[in-house]
């Protein structure tokens, strides 16, 4: 039998319905638009500006040798005092190994840490862009693209990855933050918790590790806010004095107080806490202002600190609340109400206006705001899989990003047993549309491993090889296989004729059920998906997919090199590292 025609078992006469099992899977191109040329003049825009709209729809064949720098070397880098947001904070540049998880922002607007696909650190002697005014402080490469809307008509606006030289050309507006954010960790204390927990970095303290947080306040504001937000959980406020005050807290609250300090007793925000949801890290933001916070009468927030790292923590904070955050470091003797020895951070909330900077607004603001300037030294940077990096400069934050794969899109229809898309939707470089068993009636569909599946594992973890399966062991996976997926459709099957809702009785049902989807990707993510999915003995890194999504991957990757064959073949050249 051939291992793409399913086999159908009809058992009707026991329950009225058939059950289909199938050896394969299902993968069909919808809707493209994307070829070579995308690619092309995409990146000939660096340099040709608005002189690269003649390279749409020009002959890509005769740019082989481009396609093979792009995803060889075309990448955008950073200098040697930029930082990178990482899942445990900013790091500067040289600090970076490439095994960290980098803050960075889906197609659809997600942020998302990210594992990095290849990190640059190499010597630089050329020309560096420079954009800096009041909310922008960036250093780059030339070839660097950076997340921009160009001013133009309203109904023509869009954000998009432009690069760095094209500032000079026209104006734009940067993006300081924003982005949406989803709980990472699932923390669900009430928002008068977080809220006074941001009081207590700023303004608790603890007389020995779980004790109850004591609190010294002179101002009639901060005393109400602790009471408000005690009173909200039950808690009991004990004054102690002229300004002291005890918080009678339960157990939980005290051990994330005591995770508030560092090892040198310095006060910081709890992993678990900084990974929450929007609005616990706007309640926590609250506290943290309402402490050692204050407001301008132009209705500026600030906060000051004298540790760097909480000062970073607050600016990761206003990221993940849809906002931004500038850090001004100020040293002793500097002035501007700086009065100690120690270094102050200043860390400024941006209000809504300042949150989407102008760059070159003008003519004669290009040729103030954007200078190309010598640099001599090292450059960095690293490959995620959504194109994008949130660095700072000075102290002031930006969206970056570095791709030309990125502009051009495809649509898959995919058939496959459901647990290949909980794989699939591992990769959040894609956006997902999968058919609900909450509004329609599932249809008996099931894998069955076909012949040349191989069945047995050896090995151990991080090394496993497959190996063909005895005949015993075939007729056994099916066998076993036919009679589960019999009995549970045969269930689900009862559920439903006995009233039971839909998405009920769905849970029933064995992974190896069919579902469908419509999958949309731009080639970079698609490049990023089958190194990781595909084993070929060209790859510069190794993968070993399940043999299920990998039979997923081949054929997106046959419609994806029939649509643009000149890029397919530079992936394949440049050893299917997605650039």
């Amino acid at each position: 039998m051939s291992a793409l025609r399913p086999r159908v078992w009809d058992v009707a006469d026991e329950s009225g319905f058939e059950v289909e099992f199938r050896e394969h899977v299902t993968v069909e191109l919808v809707r493209a638009s994307a070829q070579d040329a995308d690619v092309l003049f995409a990146a000939r825009v660096s340099t040709k500006g608005e002189q690269s709209l003649e390279d749409v729809g020009a002959d890509a064949s005769r740019s082989k040798g481009l396609l093979n720098y792009l995803m060889r070397d075309r990448h955008g880098c950073y200098d040697e005092q930029t930082e990178v947001l990482t899942r445990h904070g900013w790091r500067r540049w040289p600090e970076v190994t490439g095994a960290e998880e980098f803050a960075t922002r889906s197609p659809d607007g997600w942020i998302e840490y990210q594992r990095a696909q290849r990190l640059i650190a190499e010597p630089y002697d050329g020309p560096m862009l420079r954009i800096v005014k009041a909310h922008v402080d960036l250093l780059v490469t030339p070839a660097h693209r950076i997340y921009a809307q160009r001013r133009r008509q309203p109904h023509r606006q869009r954000w998009a990855l432009v690069p760095a030289t094209d500032m000079r050309a026209a104006s734009h507006r940067l993006a300081m933050g924003g982005g949406l954010w989803s709980d990472d960790l699932g923390l669900t204390m009430p928002r008068s918790w977080f809220a006074l927990l941001g009081f207590f970095i700023g303004d608790g303290s603890t007389a020995a590790p779980g004790s109850m947080p004591v609190f010294r306040l002179g101002k009639r504001r901060e005393i109400e806010f602790l009471r408000l937000h005690a009173a909200a959980l039950g808690w009991e406020l004990r004054p102690s004095g002229a300004d002291r005050w005890h918080l009678v807290t339960e157990e939980d609250f005290r051990l994330f107080a005591k995770k508030c300090y560092d090892v040198n007793r310095a006060k910081t925000i709890p992993a678990e806490v900084l990974h929450s949801g929007p609005e616990q890290l706007a309640a926590l933001l609250e506290g943290l202002m309402a402490s050692d916070g204050s407001v301008s009468p132009a209705a500026k927030q600030t906060y000051v600190t004298t540790s760097p790292l909480l000062a970073g923590q607050i600016q990761e904070v206003a990221l993940k609340t849809g906002a931004a955050a500038t850090i001004h470091e100020m040293r002793p003797g500097e002035g501007g109400g700086h009065y100690g020895a120690e270094t102050v951070y200043r860390v400024t909330l941006c209000r809504k206006r300042n949150l989407h900077p102008r760059v070159g607004w003008t003519a004669a603001d290009r040729a103030s705001e954007v200078d190309v300037e010598h640099y001599s030294g090292r450059v960095y940077c690293v490959t995620v899989p959504n194109g994008t990096l949130y660095v700072r400069r000075g102290g002031i934050p930006a969206w970056c990003g570095n791709s030309p794969f990125e502009h051009n899109s495809m649509t898959f229809y995919v058939q496959a047993p459901i647990f290949v898309f909980r794989e699939f939707m591992r990769h959040r470089i894609a956006s997902y549309n999968e058919e609900s068993g909450r509004y329609r009636e599932l249809r008996p569909v099931f894998y069955r491993p076909g012949p040349d599946r191989r069945l047995v594992q050896v090995g151990k973890p991080g090394a496993y090889t497959f190996e063909d399966g005895t005949p015993e062991q075939h007729a056994l996976v099916t066998e076993q296989t036919e009679a589960v997926c019999r009995e549970a459709y045969a269930a689900y099957q009862r559920m439903l004729a006995a009233g039971v809702a839909r998405e009920v009785a769905r849970i029933v049902l064995p992974l190896t059920l069919f579902s469908s989807m419509y999958v949309t990707m731009n080639a970079r993510a698609l490049m990023n998906f089958l190194a990781l999915r595909t084993s070929r003995d060209n790859a510069s890194f190794p993968s070993f997919p399940q043999r299920e999504i990998e039979m997923v991957a081949e054929r997106m990757e046959a419609e994806w090199a029939a649509l643009m064959p000149l890029t397919h073949a530079a992936f394949e050249t440049n050893g299917r590292v997605a650039p």
